[in-house]
């Protein structure tokens, strides 16, 4: 057995989800949290699958945050298409505070494209 704290959360998670797979293929209903569960093992899958071509790249944190990036900006646009297309009249919940985080992405990419003064 390894002694690798992560490769030991890793062999933990696999035989999670394996149970849960099996307690999943058994029930006829979809228990609560399931959603939340699958959008946390599709986004791991993703960042998995970022991970493991970042290692064959010669800089692995430009990679991944290009990666990031790439991910973020594909989602967004679905967001907007999704809005424009909903004809919904009023916001959701959510607007607020995606509002709030572009708006820090902003100020984030303001800074760094700025040498410090």
């Amino acid at each position: 057995m390894t002694t690798d704290p992560l490769a030991q959360q890793i062999a933990q998670l696999r035989n999670q989800l394996t149970a849960v797979d099996a307690q999943l293929a058994k029930g006829s209903s979809a228990p609560a949290g399931l959603e939340d569960l699958k959008e946390a093992v599709d986004n791991m899958r993703t960042n998995v699958w970022a991970v493991l071509s970042a290692s064959r790249s010669k800089d692995y944190p430009e990679f991944i945050a290009r990666f990031r990036l790439r991910r973020a900006i594909d989602i967004l646009k679905q967001v907007v298409q999704e809005i424009d297309e909903s004809g919904r009249r009023g916001a959701l919940s959510e607007y607020a505070e995606l509002q709030i985080q572009m708006q820090r992405a902003q100020e984030a990419m303001a800074r760094s494209s700025h040498p410090a003064g």
